[in-house]
This record gives structure tokens, sequence and C-alpha cells, in this order.
């Protein structure tokens, strides 16, 4: 997300961009949230959202643990995507030619093994290409 928006020392909320657009739909659908329903447990970065005062006073500020999961869950689909957009154009049939375009997208975005390893990459890699096969063939 960093690589597309500024999100350092906070993100802005806007609807211009669509990680905004979704947090603004989070805040529009909303219920009753009580104090325990706003902390999820999640390992990983935290991005600190500023809301301004139109968005804050139309909508709140609060994004129940609901959303908050659909927000990680659609920047996972969103990495997987632009990684599978990276990597398929780059494959050559030789041998290792799959190697060198994940370590290149790892390159690309500055991330390191520690982060996300190899052999993870490369999973997320063979399920998103499963799933591209499975929707062709549907």
């Amino acid at each position: 997300m960093a690589h597309y928006v500024r999100v350092e020392p906070y993100f802005i909320l806007s609807d211009t961009n669509r990680f905004g657009g979704f947090l603004v739909n989070s805040l529009k659908h909303k219920r009753h949230i009580k104090e325990n329903d706003l902390i999820i447990n999640l390992t990983g970065e935290t991005l600190t959202v500023s809301i301004g005062e139109y968005y804050e006073r139309n909508y709140g500020i609060l994004i129940s643990k609901t959303h908050q999961a659909r927000f990680n869950k659609f920047l996972f689909d969103d990495f997987n995507d632009r990684m599978f957009d990276y990597v398929l154009p780059r494959l050559t049939g030789k041998k290792g030619d799959i190697r060198k375009a994940l370590l290149s997208f790892r390159d690309k975005y500055s991330i390191s093994e520690d982060e996300l390893g190899f052999t993870t990459l490369k999973k997320q890699y063979e399920r998103m290409l499963m799933y591209s096969i499975r929707e062709k063939t549907a």
C-alpha cells in the first residue's frame, strides 16, 4: 500500500484512491460498535489513519473488527494480484525463471526475506495460478 499512497506518518483518509474508498465505505456501514469490537489481534504493521472533519462528522471514526479484517484481506488480495501480474509476463519457460521473477518482484517493492520468505511467496504465486486456471475453465 505504501508503494502507491503516502502512509507515513499516517494515511490521510480520502475516497480518491481505492484504499481510502474501502475505508470510507467501512465507516458508512456500521452498526452499534462496542469497545471490544474495535481491536483486532493480528501481527504485522499498523496503519494509522487520519480522518478529516467531514468524514468524522458524517460517518464517525470507528471501524469494527469485521471491517478491519476485510481491509486486511483486501490488501492481501491486492498484493497477490500485483505479484501475479508482475511475475506472469516474466516467465519464459526456462528453468529457474520463477525464482528470478519472484526475487525481482521482492526487490522492486523492497520486501526482505524476513518479511516474506521466498517459499511463502512462491506458494502464494502457485495459489494465484491455480485460481486463475480454475477461473478460465469455469
